[in-house]
């Protein structure tokens, strides 16, 4: 393998997840999986065309209880649409019908893993074009109504997963913009293809499960990433051993726990 595909492969595997559902299983989530065009629900693109929507309003405007953790859960308030109803996907597969969940908001975790991990100048990390008529500070967010604030309290009956992100997730990102994103859907059943393999994906140094099970699920940290450098590996992707470029691969990533909201 090149060390440009390599690297490929590495700018590739940062914005992977992994993901500690409620009951302690833990999931990987490629970002070709999680991505895919079939899953998408809602993408808003960067000259503010809304390409499809589903917790966006009209107004360009945001429901509150979404707007701001990196994990938040997905409210039946979420799923109601202008007349009450269940609202329906915008998608081109059968995704069935919105049930609650959790809101994964990877672009509130969107620290630049090009910038993390030094690939001696083989890569220079270029900014995101920002959304100049897409402001949540401008257009406000829409509250939970009091009626339903019990709602807030209550744990998902089920682990569906809502997964919003950068549809450029590889260029660097300002904290006070808004940029080009888009929301996927992965259904709780569709997570029991992924559970994560520590025998095909960990190491011969690392412990993955251990580490997420310790410092995420234990400790109660709902949200990070790790990165080589936080582990004590050597930074740089490009190495004369193939096998030990590819194995930096799996540790950087995002991180999302959901054993962490109270039962």
């Amino acid at each position: 393998m090149t060390d440009k595909n390599l690297l490929d492969q590495a700018i590739e595997s940062m914005n992977d997840a992994y993901i500690i559902l409620s009951d302690n299983t833990i999931v990987y989530l490629s970002h070709k999986f999680y991505s895919d065009p079939s899953r998408i629900i809602e993408s808003v693109s960067v000259d503010g065309e809304f390409v499809k929507r589903f917790f966006l309003d009209n107004n360009g405007v945001y429901p509150l209880n979404l707007l701001g953790p990196a994990v938040s859960k997905v409210l039946e308030w979420n799923l109601e649409g202008s007349n009450g109803d269940v609202k329906s996907f915008d998608s081109d597969a059968d995704l069935g019908i919105p049930q609650t969940g959790y809101f994964i908001d990877l672009r509130q975790l969107n620290m630049s893993r090009l910038n993390m991990i030094k690939i001696s100048g083989a890569h220079n990390s270029e900014a995101d074009i920002p959304i100049t008529n897409l402001s949540p500070v401008l257009n406000g967010a829409n509250s939970v109504p009091k009626d339903k604030l019990y709602q807030l309290s209550q744990i998902p009956a089920e682990d569906n997963l809502y997964i919003a992100y950068f549809q450029e997730p590889d260029r660097t990102h300002s904290n006070t913009e808004c940029y080009s994103y888009n929301v996927s859907y992965i259904s709780a059943s569709e997570l029991n293809d992924h559970i994560y393999n520590p025998t095909s994906n960990d190491t011969q140094h690392f412990d993955t499960t251990a580490y997420l099970k310790n410092y995420y699920g234990e400790a109660g940290v709902q949200a990070g990433s790790i990165n080589p450098n936080d582990l004590g590996s050597e930074p740089s992707l490009i190495e004369t051993n193939e096998l030990k470029s590819t194995q930096l691969v799996g540790l950087t990533c995002y991180i999302a726990n959901l054993k962490a909201f109270k039962k």
